[in-house]
């Protein structure tokens, strides 16, 4: 038999041997380990799974959170460039209002000043009376002059009465495009307002869906970690249990157990056979000829069958003599399985092998 670190064979324990031979015997009379141990392994596994499923449901939430987060960023992208356009056309709105305000004081003092002219002149005609073309003409020292007053005073009245209309139109122009104006911005600042809240809204979703997203992976992150802690306590809490179990059913044994058989001659080389006791391990390390532990590695007593022999076991397979233990003396083998359930099926049993 081997041990894990151990090389040489006199470093081999004989309560090592004991306990793995006592493991197969174990397994091979079907004795199950205590349920403590197994059930408290079986539970945090359970819990171990239900955290897996629950990563897997978290992993699609986060998914569907992740979509959903895209189509709010869409959103909140198309609500900000229209916000950016509406505040544009605001502002355009504002600068035109702004140079109609400018026109409409012109235009506003251009009437006054036209009417105030207009009265004046109404008030020089009231005042003087009505203006005689005869006595203009009589007045004239030349008949260019005659006709230049005549002209004169007609060309004055229709100016004045033209600026005072145009002035008046100009005047009501301005005031109409200024509602309009005040009727767009309100309309524009309106439809901002709406945009801007959309925009705060879709702004606050996206927030809480990314700190709804952060808040998964805190619990997948934190659900690992304590996946790997329940499995490690698993381990543990089986391993435990193993030992124990193994260690009762040795001690029983050992108080039970019949000698050993007597050695026997050794064989000679060449095809003989020997009836042996063989029983199974699936530890782990180094053999004691220094070889790495495998399939057909074999523990024997070196006074029965010398090491490096070669050897054929019914049920086994090919094997050859690579290691030796304390536990094992006379014609006792022990061979080397992969796995704890195969050392188990195989328990202890007598076969005849051939040599070689």
């Amino acid at each position: 038999m081997l041990a894990s670190r151990l090389v040489p064979a006199d470093r081999i324990t004989r309560r090592a041997r004991g306990l793995a031979l006592a493991a197969c015997s174990l397994a091979a009379a079907g004795i199950v380990l205590p349920a403590s141990g197994a059930g408290s392994g079986s539970s945090l596994r359970q819990q171990a799974q239900q955290l897996t499923q629950q990563n897997s449901s978290i992993a699609s939430r986060s998914r569907a959170a992740v979509l959903t987060l895209y189509a709010l960023d869409s959103r909140l992208t198309r609500a900000q460039a229209q916000l950016a356009s509406l505040r544009s056309q605001s502002a355009a709105i504002e600068r035109q209002a702004a140079e109609t305000r400018r026109e409409l004081a012109v235009a506003k003092k251009v009437f006054s000043v036209s009417q105030r002219n207009l009265a004046a002149r109404l008030r020089s005609v009231y005042e003087q009376g009505d203006s005689d073309p005869l006595a203009i003409v009589l007045g004239a020292k030349t008949l260019d002059d005659a006709l230049t007053g005549l002209e004169t005073e007609k060309a004055a009245a229709e100016t004045d009465r033209a600026i005072v209309a145009e002035a008046r139109k100009s005047r009501d122009r301005y005031v109409r495009l200024q509602h309009r104006l005040a009727a767009r911005a309100e309309k524009v600042r309106r439809l901002e307002a709406s945009v801007s809240a959309t925009a705060g809204m879709l702004a606050s979703a996206k927030a809480g869906r990314l700190s709804y997203l952060r808040q998964l992976a805190a619990q997948r992150s934190l659900n690992r970690a304590q996946i790997g802690s329940l499995d490690a306590q698993a381990q543990a809490i089986e391993a435990q249990a193993r030992r124990v179990a193994v260690e009762r059913v040795a001690s029983t044994q050992i108080a039970t157990a019949a000698p050993s058989p007597a050695p026997s001659a050794p064989p000679s080389p060449g095809g003989s056979t020997l009836t042996v006791t063989a029983t199974a391990y699936t530890l782990a390390g180094h053999t004691a000829t220094g070889a790495p532990v495998g399939y057909g590695v074999v523990a024997v007593d070196p006074s029965v069958i010398p090491l490096g022999t070669r050897m054929t076991i019914p049920g086994y397979g090919e094997g050859v003599a690579a290691d030796t233990g304390g536990a094992i003396q006379g014609a006792v083998i022990d061979l080397w399985f992969p796995t704890a359930a195969e050392a188990a099926n195989w328990g202890r049993r007598t076969v005849t092998i051939t040599l070689h």
